[in-house]
């Protein structure tokens, strides 16, 4: 076996052993993925086992925008600080460089008026219903995949969602999931692979889907830009920004700040109030 081919032997033995690893922390197939995708890219660079601190800041200062800089660097950390633990290394390279500046975040919600726009198309009715999910409850494109029938209590007015990491939470449903949940199955996917109708469609398709049907309404968006919408509609309406954190299921209050968009009209609500 040639020397390049031995280290990549090697490398994919310990990969397995690290995804193994975060399986049993519990951590999310899609995390799982994509750290093994940045090691891999990371490979192309340089040997992820022989890593230096000079080699991951070459790295990361090629890298072409801040939040990319950003989260290679955490699953870098994440890598490396495994590898000692684990006694593949002596040391931890990624703990003498530096993190790299969180870059500044803007909530980017899609408008009631764009909302408004996509909504009022002659959309299929599992699109329409995907863009209810994300504006109205706030689901990722991951979840909106997976969504059962099951996850739906039209009598307790509920919605189960099965999030990042494992978490899973049953909140109040908004009136127009419930109303959409009539249209589907009690049980099962509600929307199975055409590949394989046992599976559900997969996040990207999900995403595919509603980005398409927003571009058709003449708006530049994603799917989780009806998530930020989600948030901020909720903090417009008068909803405590603890109420929206715990509709959002984030752990910590300062991720649901990211998602709050504030215009001036309500800084000037908000000043008049002052006594």
């Amino acid at each position: 076996m040639a020397p390049a081919s031995r280290a990549t032997s090697v490398l994919d033995t310990v990969l397995e052993a690290w995804t193994l690893s975060m399986r049993a922390q519990g951590l999310a197939d899609r995390t799982i993925t994509e750290r093994r995708r940045v090691i891999a890219r990371l490979a192309k660079t340089t040997d992820p086992l022989d890593l230096t601190p000079a080699a991951l800041t070459a790295w990361l200062a090629d890298l072409p925008t801040p939040a990319t800089r950003h989260t290679y660097y955490t699953v870098a950390r994440a890598w490396t600080h495994w590898l000692h633990l684990t006694g593949r290394r002596t040391d931890d390279p990624a703990a003498a460089v530096p993190r790299p500046r969180t870059p500044r975040y803007q909530p980017r919600p899609v408008t009631d008026d764009q909302l408004d726009a996509v909504l009022a198309l002659p959309l299929r009715r599992r699109t329409r219903t995907m863009i209810i999910l994300a504006a109205y409850a706030g689901l990722r494109a991951h979840e909106i995949a997976k969504i059962r029938g099951e996850d739906i209590d039209p009598r307790a007015g509920t919605i189960t969602i099965a999030g990042k990491g494992g978490r899973v939470d049953t909140l109040p449903a908004h009136a127009l999931v419930l109303q959409a949940a009539a249209d589907y199955p009690r049980r099962g996917w509600w929307f199975p692979s055409p590949a394989d109708p046992d599976r559900p469609i997969t996040a990207k398709n999900a995403g595919a889907v509603i980005a398409a049907a927003l571009r058709r309404a003449g708006v530049n968006a994603t799917a989780h830009q009806l998530r930020h919408r989600f948030a901020t509609a909720l903090l417009r309406s008068g909803a405590d920004s603890r109420i929206v954190q715990t509709l959002m299921r984030h752990e910590s209050l300062a991720t649901t700040a990211l998602y709050l968009a504030v215009d001036t009209d309500q800084q000037i609500t908000a000043l008049n109030a002052l006594a």
